[in-house]
């Protein structure tokens, strides 16, 4: 059971970091995910099931990597201009622009694929 306790305790603390390095100077944000986090350990802290507490646990995990890999702070630096606060562990994918290649059926033509050119019908 000791195991178990050094293990919540450890992912509370990092949910704690976490919460720090993401919501840095947003006071707000700061103190309601302090409330979120402290409210639910406090919510399952008389679970004896072994089996619920190592769930507990994977859960706070999964929670933890998704604050720190996909929450990022934007402010507004001129009227509609925001900065986004990128870290080394903000999960980062491919910006692809969006272009069309297909008229949607306005050119008379059999549109079957928007990937692909339209065929005469």
């Amino acid at each position: 059971m000791s195991q178990y306790r050094s293990r919540v305790l450890e992912t509370f603390k990092k949910l704690h970091k976490t919460r720090k390095r993401v919501f840095k100077g947003d006071e707000r944000a700061l103190q309601e995910a302090r409330k979120q986090i402290n409210g639910e350990y406090r919510k399952f802290q008389n679970t004896t099931n072994l089996r619920g507490i190592e769930e507990l646990i994977e859960y706070a995990e999964q929670v933890e990597k998704e604050l720190r890999t996909c929450v990022i702070q934007a402010k507004e630096i001129a009227p509609g201009k925001f900065q986004a606060e990128i870290t080394s562990d903000t999960l980062k994918i491919d910006n692809v622009p969006y272009k069309e290649q297909c008229c949607g059926g306005s050119c008379g033509k059999n549109c079957i694929d928007l990937k692909k050119e339209c065929e005469p019908i």
